[in-house]
């Protein structure tokens, strides 16, 4: 009985190799990477730069949307970011304006993981020559940290007060990042983006933009691995 077992799980094994190697010869003739054909790559650099653009237009409005604006700009936002990771799937980032529309896409997540993500994305696209998104590192990290309960690091996230319709505050900051840090990557102070963020978010001008009364956990060095 067990040398009729070998025998059957011999021929089971063999047969499923050959099924394997069948397959895997059909897949390598079918599916080709962006590394290998040039125009696919172009081609998804290109969707990339659109689903971005239809990010901003998204937004247009923002802070006058009413529940079931806010709630089709959602699942906008979902069906973007499951193109975008379909996109990298295939391996079809390369260039830093490829990593800069991906890293806005998910900066616009529901969860702390794709602020993450989106932070990741935005730094490889500066180390990739893009200079100009270091905004975009900023404003992704400080949405991870704030949505994980830390403080954030450069002061870009706002929110708005409970009870005060119109009304926003900063959302509490790490007072040990140098100030050196912060211009590198938020291109402006703290005080700066308060002043900024209270003409664009405060619908009532009486408010004042001040820091928000919230709790959460320092965010010394260490808190963000190879960066802060």
């Amino acid at each position: 009985m067990k040398k009729w077992l070998f025998v059957m799980l011999t021929v089971y094994l063999a047969g499923a190799d050959w099924v394997y190697a069948s397959e895997k010869t059909n897949l390598t003739e079918m599916y080709h990477t962006c590394l290998e054909k040039p125009a696919i790559q172009k081609a998804r650099s290109k969707e990339l730069q659109v689903l971005a653009i239809e990010d901003q237009l998204d937004r247009e409005g923002y802070a006058t949307m009413s529940k079931s604006e806010l709630s089709r700009m959602a699942e906008n936002d979902r069906i973007r970011r499951k193109r975008v990771g379909e996109i990298f799937g295939e391996g079809c980032f390369k260039s830093a304006k490829d990593f800069d529309a991906a890293a806005l896409i998910f900066q616009h997540g529901d969860s702390p993981e794709h602020f993450y993500q989106s932070f990741l994305w935005s730094l490889r696209s500066v180390q990739l020559g893009d200079k100009r998104n270091t905004d975009g590192v900023a404003v992704a990290i400080d949405r991870y940290l704030v949505n994980t309960g830390h403080k954030q690091l450069f002061g870009t996230q706002a929110k708005a007060i409970p009870g005060k319709k119109g009304c926003f505050c900063m959302q509490q900051s790490e007072t040990s990042v140098p100030d050196k840090m912060i211009l590198k990557y938020a291109a402006m102070s703290k005080e700066a983006r308060a002043k900024e963020y209270e003409k664009l978010f405060n619908q009532d001008k009486s408010c004042v933009m001040k820091e928000c009364d919230e709790q959460l956990k320092a965010s010394p060095r260490g808190t963000v691995p190879g960066f802060w």
